[in-house]
């Protein structure tokens, strides 16, 4: 169950929506996959976790709180994966008035020659790659295990060293309500790893960036 609101931004702007989208979303999910006998359910969550006080932050609490009810209820097998921040995709919007973090920075870079970033730059991000992160849902489903885990790197780099990677002028704005310095100190790749033989094969550097440089 990969649909969802993914951006803090938009939770603020409309925690209705988001609700919507979040929160009943994937309850109607859940309950179509019991009523079909569904094997194995996999639930995209968020180490969005770790950094409370958003109606993003409630709406995948709540999606994860929901898997564990159909698990002990219903006995369908549910599998909650906390992804760090996903990158690598050619397609990762660029409309919207909250884009991913490396598309918005593709974009600024592209159409002014510049890039913005909020607050100091020195808030701290960990990135899992794309590729990563599907063949991490491909070995939960594949698994017998249930249960919460992170789906990370295990490190973090700040948003003033990716700004380096776009070799451009860089203007600093004010923080967005909702944002936080640290989202994954306490995500920790080995319980996937244990658990379903998951570790994270792609680093993230300037090639594996590239896709938002060209």
């Amino acid at each position: 169950h990969e649909a969802a609101n993914a951006r803090t931004q938009w939770s603020v702007d409309d925690p209705v929506q988001n609700n919507g989208i979040n929160i009943t979303g994937t309850l109607n999910v859940l309950l179509a996959s019991r009523d079909v006998g569904v094997k194995r359910f996999i639930f995209a969550s968020s180490c969005i976790l770790n950094a409370p006080n958003t109606p993003y932050y409630v709406s995948k609490l709540a999606g994860e709180e929901y898997c564990k009810v159909f698990t002990k209820i219903y006995n369908l097998p549910t599998v909650c994966l906390r992804y760090s921040n996903v990158y690598g995709s050619l397609r990762q919007s660029e409309k919207g008035p909250s884009i991913n973090a490396l598309a918005s920075l593709r974009k600024s870079k592209r159409n002014t020659g510049r890039i913005w970033i909020t607050g100091d730059g020195t808030q701290e991000r960990d990135w899992t790659h794309v590729k990563d992160i599907a063949r991490a849902n491909l070995l939960a489903a594949q698994s017998d295990v249930t249960g919460t885990f992170d789906i990370c790197t295990g490190v973090e780099i700040s948003m003033n060293e990716i700004a380096k990677y776009f070799d451009c002028p860089i203007d600093y704005v004010p923080d967005r309500p909702g944002d936080q310095k640290h989202l994954s100190k306490t995500q920790n790749w080995v319980h996937a790893w244990n658990a379903f033989g998951y570790k994270h094969e792609i680093p993230f550097n300037k090639e594996s960036l590239q896709v938002y440089l060209d």
